[in-house]
């Protein structure tokens, strides 16, 4: 199941940071995740607790699901690179897309990458 879980949030957070409204056609034979697994991950943002941004206000439901899936998985994202040409502003993994960083006192402080 973690493995399941991992991998939908990769593929959540590529389509979420690619930036592209159109993406290109699937390969013939390729397939998307299932219905039912996406539908596990909105169960599982459902249960994450914080306090998302202001900004976040103005987010596809979709997309806040993905920023609570981020706050909740930061161990994986963290060893994710991230490919949306996003280096140049500072971001060293897929984490920072969604999270800058987190203070000592466990303040977040928010990236509005992934909201984009």
């Amino acid at each position: 199941m973690k493995k399941m879980l991992g991998g939908l949030l990769l593929f959540l957070l590529l389509v979420g940071c690619s930036g592209q409204d159109n993406p290109p056609p699937a390969e013939e034979g390729a397939q998307g995740p299932s219905t039912e697994s996406l539908e596990a991950l909105s169960e599982v943002a459902e249960k994450v607790e914080v306090d998302l941004p202001d900004f976040a206000g103005e987010a596809h439901p979709k997309a806040l699901e993905t920023y609570k899936l981020a706050y909740a998985h930061q161990d994986v994202l963290k060893y994710m690179p991230c490919f949306c040409g996003c280096g140049d502003t500072g971001h060293e993994h897929n984490l920072h897309c969604f999270i800058r960083d987190v203070k000592p006192d466990g303040e977040v402080v928010w990236d509005r990458m992934g909201f984009t």
